[in-house]
């Protein structure tokens, strides 16, 4: 039996989505000194960085950095790589709680 997922399980999802790409960074920023977790965090963007970097105005990135240069570039790495964390922590939040969901509900046998 299949059950439509609710909007409530994709908000949820979505902001599940949000808040672990930013603590994940927080802690790989703060582990830094001990070893380079910074990198594991945002070698993922590699995968974006060729998407976004033509949907990204160079009018955006100059207003957002007026100066431009590698604070841009780095700008664009952070973003894809907390894209990429967001879309993988929301879609397997949604996969967990669609599965508890269907495993919860009790599955009737019509006659």
């Amino acid at each position: 039996m299949k059950f439509p997922a609710s909007l409530k399980l994709f908000f949820s999802s979505v902001s599940v989505g949000i808040i672990a790409p930013v603590v994940l960074g927080a802690v790989a920023f703060a582990l830094s000194p001990f070893f380079d977790a910074v990198v594991v965090y945002i070698t993922p963007a590699r995968l974006l960085v060729p998407v976004l970097g033509p949907i990204i105005t160079p009018k955006l990135v100059y207003w957002l950095v007026p100066d431009g240069g590698p604070a841009a570039g780095v700008l664009l790495i952070l973003a894809s790589a907390v894209l990429f964390w967001t879309i993988c922590f929301g879609a397997l939040y949604f996969a967990w709680a669609t599965s508890r969901r269907r495993r919860a509900t009790p599955e009737t046998i019509a006659p």
